[in-house]
């Protein structure tokens, strides 16, 4: 079931409508099931800590809940930034939320990583356009983190936000190049 709540324009949604909204769209779809939540790393701006521990409430019913952060390339973070980013200390960690894994996505891993597709020299030419120049070289493998094959569902839980690379961040970034 789709869960959407808006905030009139100029406020913030207050935390009893978050919990509601994002209980309204977990609830009950994964009991017993592996889940992956995907979240951003510490270079974007959201109330991680707030909403991992509701997430982590309302999927306390999966039979596995993992987050991994979508770091893109950026470097890993150790067990103590990890624990930071989703709010929690170590002792939370090796007690309440002892069964739920926090993983960095390994992308400079290659047995971390499993080849989904591979985009030809001609489809990126294509896509490309007018914009192509010889530089861009030839075929594009197309690699995503191997463990999401362990899980039942993904779940993207991140913002998105203009980018000054990449136009924007967020959504399918979260997969590409996130993980």
């Amino acid at each position: 079931m789709r869960a959407q709540a808006v905030a009139p324009a100029g406020q913030f949604l207050d935390s009893d409508t978050i919990i509601q909204t994002l209980t309204t769209g977990l609830e009950g779809y994964y009991v017993h099931k592996k889940v992956l939540v995907i979240i951003p790393d510490h270079t974007r701006t959201l109330p991680l800590p707030f909403l991992f521990r509701a997430v982590a409430e309302i999927l306390s019913n999966t039979k596995q809940l993992d987050f991994m952060v979508a770091l893109g390339t950026h470097p890993p973070l150790s067990a103590a930034q990890l624990n930071q980013l989703v709010g929690i200390t170590r002792q939370e960690r090796e007690t309440r939320f002892k069964r739920i894994g926090l993983l960095n996505h390994a992308w400079d891993s290659a047995e971390a990583l499993t080849r989904i597709a591979t985009l030809s020299k001609a489809e990126m030419q294509e896509i490309a356009g007018d914009s192509w120049h010889f530089t861009l070289g030839g075929d594009v493998p197309v690699n995503i983190n191997r463990r999401i094959f362990d899980y039942d569902h993904l779940i993207i839980l991140g913002p998105t936000f203009p980018h000054e690379v990449a136009g924007f961040s967020g959504g399918a970034k979260y997969l590409f190049p996130g993980i």
